[in-house]
């Protein structure tokens, strides 16, 4: 009887010599490159991996970790599987590995991640692949003839959308907008003095970050007429400059995408407008990235007199925003509100 003790703890003991071998990470290990948390990847990303026993120590990288070319699907000892399918390594350690992801088309589904380090397997583990392009989607129920932000996610390492990105309120930043109703495309506003240009990465400082819940929404109602109730189509596009030409290439695209824009009443509308009134705020980012869009929805006289406070603001950013929103006004109601006072039209890149 003493000898099977024995003979059980020996067994177990080098169980657990065993399994410390074993490489061990998480879903929320993987993640990528750069990034302090993890986020939806898509195929051909830099990743990075971070766990326990994931190579030999002290670990190698690649010939030359600048050079794809020389990423080898083993290093040390290592390997990557992603969905059955051998990574490309750029360098693994014990506590961290960093790859390039196979180029498989996954898209809005989970695939397994699994380490085998010297024959020994990790657990496979889950982890999500978003989609490869922009997804565009209402940022709230939207209404005709009100405020409709529309939502655009990026894929990692792609940038995000922030508005304002320039100072001109129909400014969309370095992407662009199209909007089709009824099968047929929008024209932008006809009250606008140029179309937004819709190319280059510059965006005009402001005093601080924009909040999170301001972020990746751009407001549709100030670059199309979408006042009538319905389905639309939204599609957005980026184009990067070549360097040292005119041309220009697509960067990103997201799929022509429907949203739906409800009926609203005259009743709502007034509701709505007297409550956004009755609290304007002081802060700059607030003003910029809410209060006066939401506002620009209305271009009656009663919307006019609120936007008029603002085009003597202390804070420059606010008050050349509000001269610029002015073009939103026919002639009639700003001789009556601001007389003698013109929009600005010019544009400065």
């Amino acid at each position: 009887m003493v000898l099977i003790r024995v003979f059980a703890v020996l067994a177990t003991v080098a169980c657990a010599f065993a399994q410390e071998d074993v490489p061990r990470f998480r879903t929320e290990d993987v993640r990528p490159q750069g990034s302090a948390e993890p986020h939806p990847l898509v195929p051909g990303l830099s990743t990075w991996i971070f766990g326990t026993d994931l190579s030999r120590s002290p670990g190698c990288s690649a010939e030359n970790v600048m050079v794809p070319a020389t990423y080898k699907t083993e290093l040390c000892g290592t390997r990557v599987l992603v969905g059955g399918i051998e990574a490309r390594l750029i360098a693994v350690m014990p506590g961290q590995i960093n790859l390039v992801l196979p180029g498989h088309p996954w898209e809005n589904e989970t695939v397994g991640f699994q380490i085998v380090r010297d024959g020994r397997a990790s657990a496979t583990v889950p982890v999500y692949f978003g989609f490869n392009r922009p997804v565009i989607s209402l940022a709230a129920p939207a209404f005709a003839g009100m405020p409709v932000w529309v939502q655009v996610e990026k894929p990692w390492g792609t940038g995000w959308l922030r508005y304002p990105s320039y100072i001109e309120p129909w400014d969309t930043g370095a992407g662009s907008f199209e909007v089709r109703f009824q099968g047929r495309d929008l024209p932008i506003l006809s009250l606008l003095p140029y179309p937004p240009p819709g190319l280059g990465l510059k965006m005009i400082s402001l005093p601080r970050e924009v909040p999170p819940q301001y972020l990746h929404r751009f407001p549709l109602h100030l670059l199309y007429p979408v006042d009538r109730a319905g389905a639309y189509e939204v599609r957005y596009t980026e184009y990067r400059s070549r360097p040292g030409t005119v041309e220009k290439t697509l960067y990103v695209q997201s799929n022509w995408t429907a949203i739906e824009i409800l009926p609203s009443t005259a009743a709502q509308r007034r509701t709505w407008f007297q409550a956004l009134a009755a609290s304007p705020p002081d802060d700059t980012i607030e003003l910029l990235s809410n209060f006066l869009p939401l506002l620009l929805a209305e271009r009656d006289e009663a919307a006019l007199r609120v936007l008029a406070r603002y085009l003597e603001s202390p804070d420059s950013l606010v008050r050349q925003y509000a001269a610029y929103a002015l073009n939103y006004f026919d002639s009639g109601v700003l001789q009556r509100v601001v007389p003698g006072r013109q929009p600005l039209r010019g544009g400065v890149r």
